[in-house]
């Protein structure tokens, strides 16, 4: 079946059974009388490209010459589909709206482009919005690229030409989701200006973005994502191009989802899609959702935990990314943001506010609990091994016994369980240290993929379900991948609770051959009830499908996947208990 349509038929189903494909799950308001609006203002770039800006002004501050800072955002979706010029469905929210479910309803302004900040919000509190397309995308000229640093160099130009103008002070802070967010990673680190941001840019806000394309969506955890990168070409990135398509293919060895072909370790091409955040010294106020495994929730605690600025926060859900974002507690956090580091309003009370947000979860709709906490991963988190044992069970003991468990490697699968016998919380970095072997009387079979996933059920032995990526409603609580071959880590930057694979080379395996995988999971944040349950799934193909996150597993053509435990096999799943609550059955 063609990737695009294999990835777009479920949601396009989903779309039409809830009516949301003709009445958008958004609410639109009409722009505030005060928004002056400026369509396709030209600014020209070092990098030779003619940039096209939407301008949202403030008309008493214009009336007044009053200067005002800037929030800001960069991307390639095109900032003329909004309602307000006839150029969306229907003249009403943008197609994904249409699309993609999201859990709440988000509202904004009929002048707001896709994950981008509202003008209404904005403006009405005593800013300007600027809304950038991207070289190559939407009118825009130059070369179309994907976080190339051509995008980086055209947006670093454009903030400089922003805090130049005499309606701005002279300070900028950008803002957006997913794109947005991760176009401000590559800003606030540029690579070709020293690793220096410009000198107007005084801090960022991204919402939920992937910190690196290879590890965290195109190849995570060595198995190609053929869906996402699929849907996001056909419906969000060709459409907006200035030029043909097909030039963007030839230059960059093909569409999204055929990259890993031409480029299947991670090299030159791959690293300058990775944000370099570890550059990152201005204050950033970044979210991590716990509901986007397979997409932001991979990586976006990076952009928290490996930036070098000391004025950080983080901010946590589980919920959808939109509705979370345009939410009245966003607004008036980010506000509060952007007004002590861009209006210099040092009594507004941001320098006490805790550093990371956190949103507990008991289920999909349930939050046990809201609370604050002093950093991440969370210092007194107690990391707890729980041994897969033969008799489906994970047990904080290790049998003395060696043994394995098997089962069909291309549809098989097999389950550990725990019943936490008191109240348990985990919160932060699971990770699954597993032996595994590939047993077949094929001797071309050298290599396999394991899909690991973590469900919680209720104490009537019933599937929890949560909130997950692009919609999903009936998602499990987080995933893991490995690709056997590509096992090998980085050791300088794995630890013992986030393991890091570099990527550089294969490392077949001959038949029966013994090798532990360190699969880790997306960070999370769950809380179980005395008597509720912990599953472990292991398999040989991906058993939750979350569409359109679809991997390629032409790898598994048979055989028996073996996991080996117990003796000399430490085969154990790791997971971040806090340890306000003693843990499991002991």
């Amino acid at each position: 079946m063609n990737k695009v349509v294999k990835s777009l038929a479920p949601i396009l189903k989903r779309a039409i059974l809830s009516g949301r494909l003709f009445k958008a799950k958004a609410e639109l308001v009409k722009p505030i009388e005060d928004v002056l609006r400026e369509w396709d203002v030209i600014v020209k770039v070092s990098v030779g490209s003619v940039i096209l800006l939407n301008i949202f002004k403030s008309k008493k501050a214009l009336a007044e010459d009053k200067a005002l800072p800037v929030i800001m955002c960069a991307h390639p979706y095109d900032n003329h589909l909004v309602p307000a010029l006839g150029k969306t469905p229907l003249k009403g929210a943008a197609q994904q709206y249409r699309i993609i479910d999201q859990v709440g309803k988000p509202k904004f302004s009929t002048v707001t482009s896709w994950e981008s900040p509202d003008p209404n919000f904005w403006v009405g509190k005593d800013y300007i919005v600027v809304n950038m397309n991207m070289p190559g995308f939407a009118g825009s000229t130059g070369d179309a690229t994907t976080f190339g640093r051509n995008q980086s160099r055209a947006y670093y130009d454009v903030i400089e030409w922003v805090a130049e103008q005499q309606w701005c002070d002279g300070n900028v802070g950008l803002n957006g989701v997913s794109f947005l967010a991760i176009t401000q990673y590559h800003v606030a680190a540029c690579r070709d200006y020293e690793n220096k941001p410009p000198k107007a840019l005084k801090c960022i806000s991204p919402w939920e973005g992937i910190t690196d394309m290879y590890r965290d969506l195109s190849n995570l955890g060595g198995i190609p994502q053929d869906g996402f990168p699929s849907f996001w070409w056909a419906t969000e990135v060709k459409p907006a191009m200035t030029g043909d398509p097909k030039l963007f293919v030839e230059r960059h060895g093909g569409v999204p989802a055929e990259w890993l072909k031409g480029y299947p370790f991670f090299d030159e091409f791959w690293e300058e899609k990775r944000a370099p955040v570890e550059n990152i010294e201005i204050p950033i106020l970044t979210c991590v959702s716990f509901s986007d495994v397979g997409l932001h929730s991979n990586g976006a605690y990076r952009s928290f935990t490996d930036v070098k600025s000391k004025d950080k926060w983080m901010y946590t859900h589980r919920g959808g990314k939109w509705d979370v974002y345009y939410s009245k507690e966003v607004q008036k956090l980010t506000l509060k943001f952007m007004d002590y580091y861009l209006k210099g309003e040092k009594d507004n009370g941001w320098d006490e506010t805790p550093r990371v947000r956190l949103e507990v979860r008991s289920s999909r709709d349930k939050i046990h609990e809201i609370r604050s906490e002093n950093e991440w991963p969370i210092a007194r988190t107690k990391y707890e091994k729980y041994y897969l044992q033969k008799a489906n069970k994970l047990a904080l003991g290790k049998t003395n016994q060696s043994n394995e468990i098997s089962y069909h490697g291309k549809k098989g699968s097999w389950v550990f369980k725990i019943t936490f016998q008191e109240d348990t919380e985990l919160t932060g970095h699971a990770m699954l240290n597993i032996w595994m072997s590939l047993r077949s009387s094929n001797k071309n079979l050298d290599d396999f993929n394991v899909y690991t996933v973590l469900n919680k059920y209720d104490k009537k032995n019933k599937r929890v379900p949560f909130y997950g990526t692009v919609g999903n409603a009936n998602d499990v609580i987080t995933r893991g991948y490995m690709r056997a071959a590509l096992r090998e880590l980085d050791e300088e930057k794995s630890t013992e609770v986030i393991p890091y694979q570099s990527f550089k080379r294969y490392r077949k395996l001959h038949s029966g051959e013994e090798v532990c995988l360190k699969i880790p999971f997306p960070l999370t944040s769950v809380f179980f009830h005395a008597g509720e349950i912990l599953e472990l799934m292991i398999a040989s193909y991906e058993v939750f499908q979350n569409a359109p996150m679809f991997k390629d597993n032409t790898l598994n053509k048979g055989g028996k996947q073996v996991i080996h435990l117990g003796g000399k096999y430490d085969s154990f799943l790791q997971l971040p208990v806090i340890p306000k609550y003693t843990n499991g059955s002991r």
